[in-house]
Formats: structure tokens, sequence, C-alpha cells
């Protein structure tokens, strides 16, 4: 009974209620939350980059500013929520 109990287990550990918000009586799920949060930021680097005029050593821009939402919103998650 005990190695049943023990094989089941690690199978209950994502059963926790995932992070939400309500807002304005609708959940919104954490990350998109974070992803809102990550465009503005995204967009405050593009800026920044062309300012300093560094366009010409970031060639592939869309793999670039695609990488940095990611690790932008990912980064705000495991903050908040991790």
């Amino acid at each position: 009974m005990r190695f049943a109990i023990s094989l089941l287990a690690p199978a209950t550990v994502g059963c926790s209620r995932s992070p939400e918000f309500n807002i304005l009586g609708s959940y919104f799920p954490s990350w998109l939350v974070c992803l809102a949060i990550a465009i503005p930021l995204t967009f405050l680097v593009h800026t920044y980059v062309t300012k300093k005029k560094l366009t010409e050593q970031l060639w592939p821009l869309p793999i670039v500013y695609s990488a940095l939402l990611c690790l932008f919103s990912c980064s705000l998650w495991l903050i908040l929520f991790g």
C-alpha cells in the first residue's frame, strides 16, 4: 500500500491552484500579466538600442526582441510567483 501511495504522490504535486488575477470579474493567468509588463520593458530596450545605434550589431532583430520578451516575462514570473 505504501508503494502505491509513493508512486501516486508525484502526480499530485501539480494540483495546486494556479496563480490568477481577478480583473473586472474575469480571471487572467499570471503569465499573461507578466507578458503585459514585459512588452513595455522590451520597448524600452528597443528605444535604448536605437538611441545608442546598436541595431547594426544585433542583426536578427526579430529573434533578439523575441528573446528579450521571453527573458523579461519569464524573469518577472519567477520573481513575482516563483
